[in-house]
């Protein structure tokens, strides 16, 4: 349906059964939706925007990705209720531009009004002003005190040299702006996340506590993936507004180098490689595994385990096409599958008798592949059985068998395998594999991946702190833009790389590393070209 021209789309809405209609034409309906909601959202945003013109970046920033979440949440539950013809297809589609068209028109009318009574950046502003107040108070006990007023005495950590009252400022507003940048990278695909399962969530009915345990084992993995981007763009916002305040001038003035001013934001992106990488080797595998099994769950897929990723036993298709148990259970078992290649290594099936539940017949392969829409068993056997006793059992070299018709898509994973394995892990799988006789190629580049990858976040640090002094002066969305093209570069250099590792026109360590040694090198060259 993707694939269609609107014209073709629209001339299905007469199709003769009406639930193919119905989604046809809901498809119609969100291709004239979405470009609409760039006029709707403009209309609410520029009354909104005036009146949190008072309540500073972070007001402003808060009140986009509320408006955002609500946008999306209704477009997604209209659309979700509409495919399933809960609600007609036109209210359901439009459901989000209609309420934001309206609300966005009753704004605009009172625009002139807006300020004295909306107020909602003043609102905004003066929450935030009161938190802040408050947590002041709370840290200010019990500090020296000079004319009445609280002192902050920092203490020296190492010498009288580091960490400086300018490390001190510099850290903090990095800090501030990374916070608020991967809180907003985290909602936002959150959100996503949510509305792409709605359908799956509205036609199978899982658990509420499912969805949120789904939800929050997603967490981890984004923030691994989106850290080094948060800190590219952090250090590009810090060292930017810092440039065209004129601070850095300042600083220099004062005899600082301004090399020396990027030394703790190095500090701190070094510290976020090395939690990236222990997340990575103690937690994130559970928690992409938990993710796996979760997202089966919604999506109304077979059972399978998901605790040892290099042993999966999965159930196989239903036999019976009128609901209900099937005559026989199929259940897979198998160590290694190669999703690009369809290949298997080590397979096993078990038939069921789904009266007795004792296994009927097993088959055994030490490889399978797909080849003319079906499986080749190589190298195996097939044993039939009787009770506990064995009735048949002939080897092969190569055969097909037309009951295992299940596809390649349906062993294929939501999460690559090697993420779900820390690095000891899948070295210690990679050596069994190499010991079989298996291609290990794309294993051996996603181990050295993960080392590779939570370095590049030191290397993004010193990568945009160059830009950041050359786009300074050119206004924020001038260094989210560079941001941006820098990001994109790099994930299409890391994939060209780890695409000829993976086809093995470079080794595994050329291939994961080169990446971080192109940028780092960019980095280090624009650093010292830059007037200190």
């Amino acid at each position: 349906m993707s694939q269609m021209s609107t014209a073709n789309v629209l001339w299905q809405r007469h199709n003769p059964d009406k639930e193919q209609a119905r989604l046809y034409f809901a498809e119609f309906n969100r291709r004239l939706a979405l470009p609409t909601a760039c006029l709707v959202l403009v209309l609410i945003g520029i009354p909104l925007g005036l009146s949190a013109r008072k309540g500073g970046k972070g007001a402003g920033f808060v009140l986009t990705i509320a408006l955002v979440f609500i946008y999306y949440f209704l477009y997604g539950t209209g659309l979700s209720l509409a495919r399933n013809g809960k609600v007609p297809v036109i209210p359901g589609v439009w459901l989000a531009n209609i309420i934001f068209g309206i609300v966005g028109a009753v704004l605009i009318s009172r625009t002139d009004k807006l300020p004295v009574e909306l107020g909602l950046g003043q609102m905004l502003s003066a929450r935030f002003k009161g938190w802040t107040d408050a947590l002041s108070k709370l840290t200010s006990k019990g500090r020296p005190r000079e004319n009445g007023r609280a002192v902050a005495r920092r203490p020296r950590l190492f010498s009288t040299r580091f960490p400086l009252i300018l490390d001190d400022y510099v850290l903090r507003n990095f800090v501030g702006y990374l916070l608020l940048i991967l809180a907003s990278f985290i909602v936002l695909i959150m959100v996503f996340t949510f509305f792409e399962l709605i359908s799956d969530i509205l036609r199978n009915k899982p658990k509420p506590l499912t969805i949120v345990a789904y939800l929050l084992n997603e967490i981890p993995s984004l923030l691994y993936v989106v850290t080094p981007l948060a800190v590219l763009l952090g250090v590009l916002v810090t060292f930017g507004l810092m440039q065209k305040s004129n601070e850095l001038t300042a600083m220099k003035a004062t005899g600082i180098s301004i090399y020396r001013t990027i030394i703790p934001i190095l500090f701190i992106a070094l510290a976020l490689a090395g939690g990236l990488f222990l997340m990575d080797q103690y937690y994130l595998p559970y928690a992409n595994k938990q993710v796996e099994t979760l997202r089966n769950q919604i999506k109304g897929k077979p059972p399978q385990t998901y605790l040892r990723p290099d042993r999966k036993w999965i159930f196989g298709q239903n036999n019976n096409k009128h609901g209900g148990q099937g005559e026989n259970r199929k259940v897979y078992y198998y160590e290694f599958y190669e999703p690009d290649r369809n290949q298997f290594g080590n397979i096993t099936t078990f038939e069921l008798d789904p009266h007795s539940f004792q296994i009927a017949k097993r088959i055994y392969a030490a490889r399978a592949h797909w080849s003319e829409n079906q499986w080749i068993f190589e190298n195996g056997w097939q044993r039939s059985f009787n009770g506990d006793m064995v009735t048949n059992y002939n080897p092969f070299n190569a055969n097909a068998f037309p009951e295992l018709n299940e596809q390649p898509n349906y062993f294929k994973k939501e999460v690559r395998q090697s993420q779900e394995m820390s690095y000891d892990e899948l070295s210690a799988y990679i050596r069994d594999l190499q010991q079989s006789g298996f291609d290990v190629v794309r294993l051996r580049v996603a181990l050295q991946r993960k080392i590779a990858y939570p370095l590049i976040t030191l290397v993004m640090a010193v990568l945009a702190f160059p830009f950041s002094l050359s786009v300074g002066k050119r206004g924020a969305l001038t260094g989210v833009a560079t941001a941006v093209i820098i990001g994109l570069v790099y994930w299409v250099t890391s994939a060209l790389f780890e695409a000829m590792g993976n086809v093995s026109q470079l080794p595994p360590l050329i291939a994961a590393w080169s990446p971080d040694l192109i940028f780092g090198l960019a980095g280090g060259y624009l650093i010292f070209k830059t007037p200190s």
